[in-house]
């Protein structure tokens, strides 16, 4: 009866170490692909662009990131992306306009909306997102 319990004992003791080092957020990686495959970034702040082509900081505008890279390192996709508000007294267009601009680390551009309200976002990608 002694032995049973100090097995059992040993069992739930081990088991308890198996899943706090499984919680522990360890990463195994296959042998062919980078251990984070896609990393992303989240933040606030980004450059606006009014109805008459001017630019304003919007301290509030919303940008997320994701980057993928290869096992050697080498980024295979790139996408940027954010969302914000024109300042009050900034011109806004009649109608949506959309505008293409070049852009570092984007070889076609970036995408450029603005809306009658305010709103604005822009976007860019590179690469293949798969």
């Amino acid at each position: 009866m002694t032995k049973r319990l100090m097995r059992s004992g040993v069992a739930i003791a081990t088991g308890i170490l198996l899943a706090a080092a499984a919680s522990t957020g360890v990463a195994v990686a296959k042998p062919d692909k980078p251990e984070h495959a896609a990393q992303t970034s989240d933040g606030t702040g980004c450059l606006v662009r009014d109805g008459a082509g001017a630019y304003h900081f919007d301290a509030t505008c919303e940008w997320h990131t994701v980057v993928k890279r290869d096992k050697n390192n080498a980024i295979q996709f790139f996408s940027y992306q954010d969302k914000g508000q024109l300042p009050a007294a900034a011109p806004k267009p009649s109608s949506a306009a959309n505008n293409y601009a070049p852009w570092p680390g984007c070889p076609e551009g970036i995408k450029e909306t603005t809306t009658p309200s305010g709103q604005y976002s822009s976007s860019c990608r590179y690469g293949q997102g798969n």
